[in-house]
C-alpha cells in the first residue's frame, strides 16, 4: 500500500506530466477550477476549499456547505449560479478568478461582469482582476477590459475578452437591446450588486444565454424576497447557494488576519450593536447572507399587499375612476408613472420614460383622463420640480388636477395622537392604514408590491417620519416610481377633505 508520501510524490508527477502538455492542462483545469486557481493564480487553496480546514471537521455549517466550492462545482456542471451572501465574504474575489479561469480555459469564450454603476465594477471586482493579473500573465488589460489577444483594429471587440458592462438602475430600450446581443459557444455572464440591476437587464441576459455553456453567475447581498437577486435564486435552473459570515474562516478561526479585509467577529459585533437583535433583517442580510421577507422598519407589510392582490375585487370596484402620476422629464433616467384605479382597486400602473413632462401633461394624463372619464379632483399630480410642467400643461387645458407636493404640511383630516412631518408621509401613512385595513385591492404587479414594501418610518415625538424618496432612490438604486403614483391614487380616489386651518393644494 502507497504512504501517503508516496501518493504525494505520486500526484506531483502526473502534475508535471500535465505541464508538458498545454491543451491537456487546459482540458484538466475546466474541471479543476481550484487547481487553476492555485496553481495558476497563486491562491492558497484553504481560502477557496474551507473543508481543508482542521477546524471545518465538526463545523456545524449556518449557510450552504463550503458554498465557494459549491460555486464552482455548479459552474463545471454547467449550472446558472445564484449567490446570496453575507458582506466581506469573498464573493467579489472568487467572481475575478472565476473570469481568468474562464477565459483561459475556453479559447474564444468571453465574459460580461455587469452592475448597476460603473464605479462598482471598477472599485469591486475589476480592482480584484487587476490584482491579480500579474500573475495571470496573459493578454492585455485596459479599464474594464482583458483581452486574450491584441487588437489593432481600433474597434471594440468581444472576441476572447471579458468586460464591464454597466447595466444601469433602470431599463432603457439601447441598454436591453446590448444586453441581448452577446453571443458565443462560450460566455460566462456574471452579474454583481444583482438586487440593484434592472429586471429587463436581467431578462436580457437571461434570453441572450441559450448555448449549453453559456452560464449566468448573480452574486450580492440580499435585500429582501422582491429583490431581482432572490427572483433568480428562485428559478428552476438556478443553483441557490448562500454565503454566511458565520461559516467563514475567519469567524470559525477566531483569527481575522486569516483572509484580510474579509468577515471578522468585530464588524458582526458591531452589525449587532447597531441593529440591537441577531433578528433584524439588516443582521440576517449582511452576516448570514439571508434575503428577509422584509425590513423590520418598513412602512408597509408583505402580507397585507399579497392579500389586497387576492382579494375578491367585485365589491370593491364600485367607486369613481382616478389617477395617481409619478413625474419624470427624462429619456433615459427615472421614468414617469400613472396609477390608475376605479373605487377602491387599483387596476394598474404603467412606467415609462419621459423626455418632456408638459407632453406628460398634454398628451398621456389628459388623454387618460377623457377616455377614462376621470373629474380633475380624482387625478393627483406629483407637482414637485420636473412634475409643475406637467401640473401647468393640464391647467393650460382647463383642468385643475390635484397638485401634490409632498414637502407640505401635512392636511388635518381627523383627530389623531399622530402628526405627520409632511405630506407625503401622511399619504403613504394612509396607504398603509388601507392596506392594512383590506380597504383596496391591487394588481399582481411585482415591481409595485417593491416600492410599496420599500420605505422605512420612525415616529420622533409623536411625529411618523417616512423614509424621504431620495433616501430610497440611493437605497434601491432606482426611483420607486410605481410606488409613488399608487399613493398618489389612493390619496385622490375618495375626498381627504382638511380642517379650515389646512387647505389641500390644487391648481
Amino acid at each position: 500500500m502507497l504512504s501517503l508520501i508516496d501518493i504525494e510524490k505520486e500526484k506531483r508527477i502526473r502534475h508535471k506530466e500535465r505541464l508538458k502538455d498545454n491543451s491537456t492542462l487546459q482540458l484538466y483545469y475546466r474541471t479543476h477550477p481550484l487547481d487553476y486557481f492555485h496553481e495558476r493564480l497563486g491562491i492558497n487553496k484553504e481560502t477557496i476549499d474551507w473543508s481543508l480546514i482542521p477546524e471545518y471537521e465538526f463545523h456545524d455549517w449556518d449557510g450552504t456547505p463550503n458554498p465557494l466550492m459549491a460555486i464552482l462545482n455548479a459552474l463545471v456542471e454547467n449550472k446558472w449560479v445564484g449567490v446570496e451572501s453575507a458582506t466581506g465574504c469573498s464573493k467579489t474575489f472568487i467572481a475575478a478568478c472565476i473570469t481568468f479561469w474562464f477565459l483561459e480555459c475556453f479559447e474564444n469564450s468571453i465574459v460580461i461582469t455587469t452592475a448597476p454603476k460603473q464605479d462598482q465594477l471598477e472599485k469591486n471586482m475589476w480592482k480584484e482582476i487587476s490584482r491579480l493579473f500579474p500573475k495571470f500573465g496573459k493578454g492585455y488589460l485596459d479599464t474594464l477590459t482583458l483581452r486574450m489577444k491584441k487588437d489593432d483594429s481600433g474597434k471594440k471587440s468581444y472576441e476572447w475578452a471579458a468586460f464591464g458592462f454597466v447595466s444601469g438602475t433602470s431599463s432603457d430600450k439601447e441598454t436591453e437591446d446590448k444586453a441581448q446581443g452577446f453571443h458565443a459557444e462560450h460566455m460566462l455572464i456574471i452579474l454583481e450588486e444583482t438586487p440593484g440591476i434592472p429586471k429587463s437587464i436581467i431578462n436580457s441576459f437571461k434570453l441572450t444565454s441559450q448555448a449549453p455553456h453559456n452560464l449566468i453567475l448573480a452574486l450580492g447581498n440580499p435585500n429582501h424576497h422582491l429583490d431581482q437577486l432572490h427572483k433568480f435564486c428562485q428559478l428552476g435552473r438556478v443553483e441557490h447557494i448562500r454565503i454566511s459570515g458565520l461559516d467563514y474562516p475567519n469567524i470559525v478561526l477566531d483569527n481575522p488576519s486569516f483572509i484580510p479585509g474579509g468577515k471578522s467577529r468585530q464588524g458582526i459585533q458591531d452589525i449587532i450593536d447597531e441593529v440591537g437583535s441577531e433578528d433584524h433583517p439588516f443582521y440576517l442580510s449582511r452576516v448570514r447572507g439571508i434575503s428577509p421577507g422584509q425590513s423590520k422598519d418598513s412602512l408597509i407589510n408583505l402580507k397585507w399587499c399579497d392579500d389586497a392582490v387576492n382579494r375578491d375585487r367585485k365589491e370593491f370596484m364600485k367607486g369613481e375612476p382616478a389617477l395617481g402620476v409619478d413625474v419624470a422629464n427624462s429619456e433615459a433616467g427615472d421614468k414617469a408613472a400613472i396609477a390608475e384605479g376605479l373605487g377602491s382597486v387599483l387596476l394598474g400602473v404603467e412606467d415609462f420614460y419621459c423626455p418632456d413632462s408638459n407632453q406628460l401633461g398634454k398628451r398621456d394624463v389628459y388623454e387618460k383622463m377623457k377616455e377614462k372619464k376621470v373629474k380633475a379632483d380624482r387625478v393627483g399630480v406629483d407637482g414637485v420640480g420636473v412634475g409643475a410642467g406637467t401640473v401647468n400643461a393640464l391647467k393650460e387645458l382647463g383642468i385643475k388636477v390635484q397638485n401634490i407636493i409632498g414637502g407640505e404640511k401635512p392636511i388635518k383630516i381627523k383627530e389623531t395622537e399622530f402628526t405627520f412631518n409632511n405630506l407625503r408621509s401622511q399619504m403613504y401613512w394612509q396607504m398603509r392604514e388601507d392596506l392594512k385595513n383590506g380597504e383596496i385591492c391591487l394588481p399582481n404587479d411585482p415591481d409595485l408590491i417593491s416600492d410599496l414594501c420599500a420605505p422605512t418610518w420612525k415616529i420622533n415625538d409623536k411625529v411618523i417620519i417616512v423614509e424621504g424618496k431620495p433616501e430610497i432612490r440611493k437605497r434601491l438604486g432606482r426611483s420607486p416610481n410605481k410606488g409613488d403614483a399608487a399613493v398618489y391614487w389612493n390619496w385622490v380616489r375618495v375626498p381627504r377633505k382638511p380642517k379650515a386651518e389646512v387647505t389641500v393644494r390644487t391648481v
